[in-house]
């Protein structure tokens, strides 16, 4: 990975990842949940710039719990690596999201099988929520 990465930054783009705060991630591959600080190292090592951190799997753990546990792990690297959490908006994130996390998701995925108009008033809702 660190090859890649590498490779990636000389082309003058940043490096990102993709995992879960849970057992697995969405794809069913391994997620982070138990092992935040060895995969922290790892993509610190590796030269990640960003992580996109999912909800799938969490096994019931509050997501302010697994979130902030990334958090710190990431942080103790000393790599500035972007950190983007993924709740899908639950657990009210839009309280607490903001004091782990670059950013963080404040609404479930907009439904890309709607035909439009339909997908026109999902963004709308989400913007009104996000106001």
């Amino acid at each position: 990975m660190k090859d890649l990465a590498d490779k990636v930054h000389e082309m003058g783009f940043k490096f990102g990842l993709y995992s879960s705060a849970g057992t697995k991630t969405c794809a069913g591959k391994a997620g982070s949940l138990g092992f935040e600080t060895q995969d922290a190292s790892d993509y610190a090592a590796w030269g990640v710039d960003y992580l996109k951190y999912d909800n799938c799997y969490n096994t019931g753990v509050p997501g302010w719990e697994r979130y902030a546990t990334m958090a710190l792990a990431l942080n103790a690297t000393k790599r500035p690596i972007y950190y983007s959490l993924c709740n899908w908006g639950n657990e009210d994130v839009s309280n607490w999201g903001y004091k782990i996390a670059n950013s963080w998701r404040t609404t479930q995925d907009i439904n890309i099988y709607w035909q439009p108009p339909n997908q026109w008033q999902q963004v709308k809702s989400i913007f009104l929520k996000n106001q």
